[in-house]
């Protein structure tokens, strides 16, 4: 300490000055040597699965326990190409180190399906549908909704390797085709065609037509020029006609109606005038009595224009919307006696006479289910909701009609007259069985003609509302 304030005392003593710099005082400083590069990311890991027969995205996701947008993405797909998706196809399935076994809709119910006793379990291959079941095993739709508690959304949203019952048969009577033997054509949509103009054309329902082609309400919008569709159950004949094959149904349908006189353009009018043949009601007493009651005829249907709407009162009948696919049903016990599209402004048009001689009739159906001839139960699906004919929107024109003078079926329909909010208008129910005089209730008049058409002009079902 003493040898540092003696220096500070004396700047002149050498002894006491600042120790020389280094000898390389003034270069610049190497720079430091460059960290180590971090190593490269390890990969994502990634399997690649090879679709096997009845799996489907939904499987696989669930399988690996990702997502199908995931799956999606990873593998640069589309919605359409979901639906392309077929056995063999290869997927590359993000994040997972190792292949897993991918438990199908059809292993998953395999192993849940309880035993029957009052039919066999069919599982839905590619290109089946509840209608081609139907065909198949010569089963009323309805009774298979029915069994397989199905409604009109999800018959339409059946998908492949969905097991459904069969009632009536045994396990070993059971019929898988091959996708080979499978009845139908495909068909290129033309410009400006829609999936309505097919079913029309092919007399196949538009939902039968979705569902052949897996097919959502929203694919169904998406449609283009060029798509490729199956149309189950139709043929092509040797002449090159394609129609719809007939089932074992229909031809017995088809004599019955030989042997009644049914199924013309002539009777529809007729009947829709108030004209009844003898044999025709004998027909449909074979069928037990009127139950003095109507079921509403489209399940999740809603009222929109009621009896004696329209310029001057002309509209003697019910307009029930819908959404196309969805069903039209039988409002009592009857006998189809027409099922076409020959009766001008209506469209795909149903008449069914019912016991006691009472007539109702369902216009503008985008395609019919039944054929004359045929008896249907109270319920039973008839045609499919649709917008033929001079119409503008999709609805049912639904007609009652007895001893020659169109009536007022609300008062008759049970649950009641059905509105869009869910909830049943305030009309008063009435009952009107044979041999009974017709209620206060029920109005009933002659038919009419639009005032200014030559026919009945069917205005848009929307334009006019209310209580019936």
């Amino acid at each position: 300490m003493g040898l540092v304030l003696a220096c500070a005392l004396s700047v002149f003593d050498t002894g006491c000055s600042e120790p020389a710099p280094p000898v390389d005082a003034g270069r610049p400083k190497p720079a430091p040597a460059p960290a180590p590069a971090p190593p490269p990311p390890e990969p994502e890991p990634s399997v690649v699965h090879r679709v096997e027969e009845g799996q489907t995205l939904w499987d696989i996701a669930r399988a690996y326990g990702v997502t199908v947008d995931d799956i999606m993405e990873a593998n640069k797909m589309r919605q359409r190409d979901v639906r392309r998706l077929r056995e063999g196809s290869e997927l590359k399935i993000p994040g997972v180190g190792q292949r897993v076994e991918v438990q199908t809709a059809k292993d998953r119910e395999a192993q849940e399906l309880p035993p029957l006793e009052d039919g066999a379990y069919h599982r839905l291959a590619s290109g089946e549908s509840l209608w081609t079941l139907a065909r198949t095993y010569d089963v009323p739709i309805e009774t298979l909704m029915e069994r397989n508690h199905l409604d009109d959304d999800a018959a339409g949203a059946l998908r492949i390797g969905q097991a459904l019952i069969i009632p009536g048969i045994k396990a070993g009577q059971v019929k898988e085709a091959p996708p080979k033997a499978r009845e139908g054509i495909h068909h290129e949509l033309a410009k400006g065609e829609t999936i309505w103009d097919i079913a029309y054309a092919f007399r196949v329902s538009v939902s039968e037509i979705m569902a052949a082609n897996e097919l959502s309400a929203d694919a169904v919008t998406r449609l283009r020029d060029g798509t490729r569709l199956f149309i189950p159950g139709v043929e092509e004949d040797r002449r090159g006609r394609v129609r719809r094959k007939l089932s074992k149904r229909e031809q017995r349908a088809q004599r019955a109606a030989q042997r009644l006189g049914l199924g013309t353009r002539n009777v529809a009018r007729a009947l829709l005038h108030g004209k009844m043949e003898k044999r025709w009601r004998k027909a449909a007493d074979k069928l037990g009595r009127f139950p003095g009651t109507l079921r509403w005829p489209v399940s999740q249907g809603w009222f929109v224009r009621g009896y004696g709407s329209g310029e001057q009162g002309y509209h003697l009948a019910m307009d029930i919307m819908g959404k196309i696919g969805w069903n039209v049903r039988a409002a009592a016990p009857g006998v189809v006696a027409y099922s076409g599209d020959e009766v001008k402004g209506y469209g795909n048009l149903v008449v069914l006479i019912h016991p006691g001689g009472w007539v109702t009739m369902y216009a503008h159906n985008s395609v019919n289910f039944v054929a004359a001839g045929e008896q249907v139960p109270r319920g039973g699906i008839v045609a499919e909701v649709g917008s033929t004919g001079i119409s503008r929107g999709p609805h049912v024109h639904f007609e009652l009609i007895y001893d020659g003078r169109n009536c007022d079926p609300a008062p008759l329909l049970r649950p009641g007259v059905r509105h869009r909010s869910g909830k049943h208008g305030k009309v008063t129910q009435a009952t009107w069985k044979l041999g009974a005089d017709r209620p206060a209730a029920v109005r009933c008049d002659r038919r009419r003609r639009h005032p200014r058409s030559r026919w009945v002009i069917h205005e848009d079902p929307q334009a006019e509302g209310g209580e019936p």
